[in-house]
């Protein structure tokens, strides 16, 4: 993908004013629904997932692992957080918010690099305040560095070490939404699917070698039905929780979207495999449109305005309707032509 130049730069066609008014205008909305969501689901969702990490290595620590069904990430990941455990929970839970967000603050500040501050400020309250930010930091979830992994690959050269972090997480939390991602890789980062691969599985042999086969027969069990995905406040926003036939009519839709969109070229592709994967995956909870931040610029350089509307309308429409609004995704990466796509790209490298 592109480097961002340093200096100011604006998508071709928008003006200064037009672009301020849009970021704040992302902004404005995204606190306002971040702010009401966040208080209304604090008191069910605050540190869930970093909760169940901690038991998780609990029970791995005590020759248990595989007790808690509703855990999915890999004894992997539940040996890393067995440090954690020494300290009080609290703590544990704060350090893991504060590792979050100064992930995700370096991953705005690329991103950024060349607005002028008013703007550098309007982004990062818009991403912070988008409502799958804040769930994903509200309940410790891990996304944030999928996403953060998934980008070091798109950012860098093609090569095997830039494979290295994306492999390390897809040992510890193998989520389907990755897939698509990895089909992208396929094409246009052969290296660096070599690196994860080979990353993931030496991760995954090693803490075998130390821990036993139990815990990962006891996590393939738990992976075969976890059993949270059985209740009906699992919340799961993919197309497996729609009537059927309007499910098949958006998967089919998706499908041929992204496969159009990888023929394209690189950045449309990377942009679709974003949205698709949140779409054909099994289950998709409300904070894996996360991936979709790393997606923004590059759209935003090729279809500035319909990408301010998908950025405006995210934090609802992921609660109303998520398989709509990341076809959306789709359907603008598809609809800009192959040669606007390769002549914009080039321009922000240069």
């Amino acid at each position: 993908m592109a480097e961002p130049r340093d200096g100011y730069e604006l998508p071709p066609g928008t003006s200064t004013r037009a672009f301020t008014l849009g970021l704040l205008a992302v902004a404005g909305f995204n606190a306002v629904l971040g702010i009401g969501v966040a208080l209304a689901i604090a008191p069910h969702a605050w540190a869930t997932d970093a909760e169940r990490n901690l038991a998780a290595a609990g029970d791995l620590a005590a020759g248990a692992f595989g007790r808690n069904r509703g855990y999915l990430y890999s004894p992997l990941a539940a040996i890393l957080t067995i440090p954690a455990t020494w300290l009080p929970a609290g703590l544990a839970i704060g350090g893991w918010l504060l590792a979050r967000l100064a992930v995700l603050a370096e991953g705005i500040r690329r991103e950024t690099r060349g607005w002028r501050p008013v703007d550098r400020v309007s982004a990062a309250v818009a991403t912070v305040m988008f409502v799958p930010t804040l769930y994903d930091l509200m309940l410790g979830n891990v996304t944030i560095l999928l996403a953060a992994g998934v980008a070091v690959v798109a950012w860098s050269r093609d090569r095997a070490s830039a494979g290295i972090v994306l492999g390390l997480l897809l040992a510890t939390v193998p989520k389907p939404a990755v897939v698509p991602i990895l089909v992208w890789m396929l094409i246009y980062r052969r290296r660096a699917l070599l690196g994860t691969a080979l990353t993931a599985v030496a991760a995954s042999a090693l803490t075998a070698a130390i821990l036993g086969t139990g815990p990962y027969l006891a996590w393939f069990d738990i992976l075969r039905r976890p059993e949270y995905l059985d209740s009906p406040q699992f919340g799961n926003l993919s197309l497996t929780a729609l009537p059927t036939a309007l499910a098949v009519v958006i998967g089919v839709a998706a499908l041929a979207g992204t496969l159009l969109a990888l023929r394209m070229g690189e950045a449309p592709g990377f942009v679709a495999v974003l949205a698709a994967g949140l779409v054909l995956a099994p289950y998709t909870m409300a904070y894996g449109p996360v991936m979709l931040l790393i997606a923004f610029r590059p759209l935003l350089w090729v279809a500035p305005v319909r990408t301010f509307l998908l950025a405006i309308t995210g934090s609802l429409l992921v609660i109303v309707f998520l398989p709509a609004w990341a076809l959306a995704w789709i359907a603008t990466a598809v609809s800009v032509p192959r040669v606007v796509w390769s002549e914009r790209m080039s321009t922000v490298a240069r």
